[in-house]
């Protein structure tokens, strides 16, 4: 590499002040602005870009063979029954560190004879309501979570575009994502009593911009032989979607119009249950919502082309 350096430095260098002609394939597909100085703005409207997008995010349940399909999402469903059930001793786990907070008023233990008075101590209630504090300070300060770190050597071009994603970054975290604090504070309360959670960013539609939302971690699945979130090969996001939601999605082409009947009640978590006693949250039996578990599932599926990443959406029953 050494030596081609120095061969490319003994061939002549153009004049460094003598300009190049570049031609530019379907001319009328540009958007061309003239600046002050008698240059201009060059602006490429790469369509085949955007198909490109549009059809790796495209719903391909009409495409392949349906055999192959009904076989994989039996599979599917099995697997994701074994995740759960493996993971079942830690969502009893995180159901009693919540309601050991006392918070719910059926704390486990204490004296159970008649007369008999059950104190519990707020002991979990503060560590987890000072982690909390301790958390957003560090990483949501005032002015806004984004830092900008510039990698090699720094010059005034770089340090400006930087300073802009910078801004631009924190405004949207603060102000456009007008739920991300709310999210992010719910994450880090629940943090020490879980053991871990989740704070999902996906964009929406409706809104036209990122939205954060705050997944609990007995609401994702994971296989048993997985050591970590990133290298798992399935991962499952229970949902509980509204009808209106439901219907959003089929219409944007997300997901296919199918008669799918009346939804029966969703199957609750033990932790999501002992958090609804804490907010004085009651369920009826009417669900007037219309909500619907859904799987949403990230793994590999092979179709006849060889494993390929696909996300998987699957309603419950």
């Amino acid at each position: 590499m050494a030596q081609q350096f120095e061969d490319d430095q003994d061939q002549e260098q153009p004049d460094a002040q003598e300009g190049e002609n570049v031609d530019f394939e379907d001319t009328d597909k540009t958007d061309v602005e003239d600046t002050e100085d008698g240059g201009a703005i060059v602006r490429l409207q790469d369509e085949a870009d955007e198909k490109k997008n549009s059809e790796h995010f495209a719903n391909i349940i009409e495409e392949v063979d349906q055999g192959e399909l009904e076989m994989a999402i039996s599979e599917l469903i099995d697997k994701i029954t074994n995740d759960k059930e493996a993971r079942e001793k830690r969502d009893k786990q995180y159901e009693e560190g919540i309601r050991r907070t006392g918070l719910g008023d059926d704390a486990p233990g204490g004296a159970q004879f008649t007369g008999a008075n059950k104190v519990v101590h707020p002991m979990l209630v503060e560590a987890c309501v000072d982690f909390s504090a301790r958390v957003m300070k560090e990483i949501f300060p005032a002015n806004g979570p984004v830092k900008s770190k510039i990698v090699g050597e720094k010059d005034q071009d770089k340090v400006e575009k930087a300073d802009r994603k910078t801004d631009f970054m924190n405004w949207q975290l603060t102000e456009q994502m007008v739920e991300f604090r709310g999210e992010l504070e719910q994450l880090s309360t629940q943090l020490p009593l879980g053991g871990g959670q989740y704070m999902k960013f996906m964009w929406n539609p409706l809104y036209k911009r990122p939205m954060a939302e705050f997944v609990p971690i007995d609401d994702v699945y994971l296989p048993f032989a997985a050591t970590n979130f990133y290298t798992a090969e399935r991962k499952t996001h229970v949902q509980y979607v509204t009808k209106f939601e439901y219907d959003r999605r089929v219409k944007s082409g997300m997901y296919i119009d199918v008669d799918l009947g009346m939804p029966t009640d969703p199957e609750y978590s033990r932790a999501t249950k002992a958090n609804d006693k804490i907010e004085g949250r009651t369920d009826t039996s009417y669900n007037e919502d219309g909500l619907r578990t859904i799987f949403e599932v990230y793994t590999y599926l092979d179709f006849g082309d060889g494993p390929e990443p696909y996300i998987k959406h699957r309603q419950i029953h």
